[in-house]
């Protein structure tokens, strides 16, 4: 039985231009608009739920968009220590999650979305 061998010459150059024509600023524009809005729907979320007469409103300002990766990657979070507590709960105190829930109804939108750009 012989062996056929098969050699392909140019992948280098091909991938440099399939990569040199995608135009992935549709992607970025999802990845903004949903890291501004799972930013807000969490404040949303905290103003709602931290009513108590202690409640400051320093981990709700601290919630920002956070954006690396050429804008493809987006980090929303509060930035105060003690937010793991508020969202958690102790056991001296209910669990009050803020976060977790806008997450869930976002990253869904977010998906969908991302679903539609690849039609």
């Amino acid at each position: 039985m012989l062996a056929k061998i098969v050699k392909i010459e140019g992948l280098d150059e091909l991938q440099a231009g399939l990569k040199g024509r995608m135009n992935l600023s549709p992607v970025i524009d999802v990845v903004k608009k949903h890291g501004a809005q799972l930013s807000s729907r969490t404040q949303s979320n905290m103003q709602a739920a931290y009513t108590h007469g202690y409640s400051t409103g320093r981990t709700r300002r601290s919630v920002k968009p956070i954006f690396s990766d050429a804008g493809m990657t987006v980090s929303v979070g509060p930035t105060t220590d003690y937010f793991p507590y508020l969202e958690f709960g102790t056991r001296f105190m209910n669990a009050m999650p803020t976060l977790k829930p806008a997450f869930d109804v976002q990253s869904q939108m977010f998906i969908n979305e991302l679903k539609r750009l690849m039609q």
